[in-house]
């Protein structure tokens, strides 16, 4: 390795885990200040709240990690260019892009490291992330009344107090709303009460004094049947629930499968959605008016995905070693000798076997009716549908449930497909802000931090809105998901083209200021293009004029 070389890769070092460091702690607090409301006051334990934190860390780091390494080239090729080492370089020969090939080379392994690390570690962490969250949300550790509001002690049963006393645990003006029956509810008015927990402390008591219970009477909705009572004990099971960890869950989103197991997904399902088009070409066809000859087919979906393809089948098939083929056992035919059996001795028929009838056998009444099954009795209808509308109204009822069901299968395919490529888009920032970074570190030397903080905040702030909007575009079916997840990678690669060309045809990198004195001296750049205009639309006009003269 080059002495340059190793000199530009260590100078990146530093920067890139500072910036790696920092920007995942600030997004790690933004999102434990979201999350703090469901984790605190259950009483969980500090291995469920680590496991929390440890969980959260993959999906935080595979935003963070492009948004790094635009921080590191930034800073690094800027603070060269600010302290003339980019102009020593330029003078010994070595030009800008010979300075950020090994970058880009660091860049490029870095980005199928994090292909790896979004395919593998990214949705097994939120798998059991999102199992966790499930298991603390069920957690349920004790029991708060506040007066004056609605309290739900379960899904379906509510109660509302005036004002307790904590010492006594007493209750006074309670009213309670009854869920738990469906439609037969029943509300519950009492003076006061007591409420307390049973020994499991998983059940609540409430005893209630001077009151009524006031329901619908069951098969008529119209009544109201009201019952008074003196003292009344209600039972509420299950109000509290310990942290309980679950084991297994197997149900997995899209961003908890892995590419391959997306890539099966899609081709089961694409599978699904062309059999689901057939049967819609089929009763729509059933549907078409006589002498129509051309009939609206929805889009058919290609079998497999291709990105999904190249990565799951294409590349193991070039690196990883062939499996032998299964060879099929040998199965040694003996000859049988046939069976004979003499005239007149009974043949015993072999359970389940059909019966063969021969010429001339004559089958029995009482045998007929287990040869030919008995018909089923007519349908009768008081109000017979005629047959044609009955057959219309059956294939369009058909063919609009087939619709239904090939939208949902369309957009659960077009999901599948842009999480495939987020995966890939996302991995590949790595290479396209690298490439993105060091022109414009070098157009501003002398920006410092504040130009490496503003920038990077601008382009995450386009490219992740590029990213999120592509997404939310191409699950609706409005743009093909490989253009909606490589569009801001495709922008940002050809700025950051057009911008090193830029900077390699100047004579020297370290002749600009800050972003404050290029747009200080935008008046002055616009005077030098119009005089240099001026120029030479006076130099045609002589050239012209002496033409004339000439002739």
């Amino acid at each position: 390795m080059k002495l340059v070389t190793r000199y530009v890769v260590r100078e990146h070092v530093g920067p890139l885990l500072f910036a790696l460091s920092a920007l995942t702690s600030l997004l790690m607090l933004q999102y434990v200040a979201r999350q703090l409301a469901n984790l605190a006051g259950k009483g969980l334990p500090w291995s469920a709240i680590g496991k929390f934190f440890v969980l959260s860390l993959p999906f935080t780091v595979a935003m963070t990690m492009p948004m790094a390494v635009l921080v590191a080239t930034l800073y690094t090729f800027g603070r060269m260019a600010a302290e003339h080492e980019i102009t020593a370089f330029k003078a010994s020969g070595v030009r800008v892009r010979t300075l950020m090939l090994p970058v880009l080379t660091c860049a490029f392994l870095l980005s199928i490291a994090m292909v790896a690390f979004n395919d593998q570690v990214l949705p097994r962490a939120n798998h059991e992330l999102r199992i966790l969250q499930n298991d603390i949300a069920k957690t349920k550790p004790t029991l708060a009344l506040r007066d004056q509001a609605m309290n739900a002690i379960t899904d379906q049963f509510f109660m509302r107090i005036a004002r307790s006393d904590a010492n006594t645990n007493k209750m006074y003006d309670v009213v309670i709303y009854d869920l738990t029956r469906g439609p037969e509810r029943k509300t519950i008015y009492a003076d006061s009460g007591v409420f307390s927990l049973t020994s499991n402390g998983q059940d609540l008591l409430l005893r209630l004094f001077d009151g009524y219970t006031q329901e619908f009477v069951r098969g008529d909705a119209k009544r109201l049947q009201r019952s008074f009572f003196i003292d009344q004990t209600v039972k509420v099971r299950g109000i509290t629930r310990g942290f309980e960890s679950t084991s297994k869950d197997d149900f997995r989103s899209d961003r908890e499968m892995t590419v391959c197991e997306m890539h099966r997904r899609y081709a089961a399902d694409a599978l699904e959605f062309r059999r689901v088009r057939q049967e819609y070409i089929m009763y729509a066809s059933r549907l078409v008016a006589p002498g129509t000859k051309t009939l609206t087919a929805p889009r058919d979906r290609p079998p497999e995905e291709g990105l999904s393809r190249f990565y799951c089948v294409t590349l193991p098939s070039l690196f990883l070693p062939k499996k032998a083929k299964a060879q099929a056992p040998v199965v040694s035919t003996i000859p049988q000798a046939p069976v004979v059996t003499p005239q007149g001795a009974p043949v015993i028929a072999q359970p389940g076997a059909p019966v063969i009838a021969q010429p001339g056998d004559t089958l029995k009444k009482d045998t007929l009716g287990a040869v030919v099954p008995t018909p089923p009795p007519a349908v009768t209808m008081s109000a017979p549908i005629p047959p044609a509308l009955d057959t219309v109204t059956m294939y369009r009822g058909a063919m609009n449930a087939a619709d239904a069901q090939l939208v949902a299968s369309r957009e659960g395919l077009d999901s599948l497909t842009v999480e495939i490529h987020k995966k890939f888009a996302l991995s590949f920032a790595c290479l396209v802000f690298v490439l993105f970074g060091p022109p414009i570190a070098l157009r501003f030397p002398r920006g410092g931090v504040g130009v490496t903080i503003g920038v990077s905040i601008g382009v995450f702030g386009l490219y992740y809105v590029c990213l999120m909007g592509g997404e939310a575009l191409a699950d609706k079916g409005l743009v093909p998901p490989s253009i909606a997840m490589w569009i801001a990678n495709a922008i940002f690669t050809v700025t950051g083209v057009v911008l090193l060309w830029r900077v390699e045809s100047t004579t020297d990198t370290s002749r600009g200021g800050g972003i404050r004195d290029w747009w200080a001296d935008r008046g002055a750049r616009r005077a030098l293009a119009t005089q240099m205009k001026q120029e030479q639309a006076a130099k045609a006009a002589g050239k012209g004029s002496a033409a004339a003269v000439g002739a």
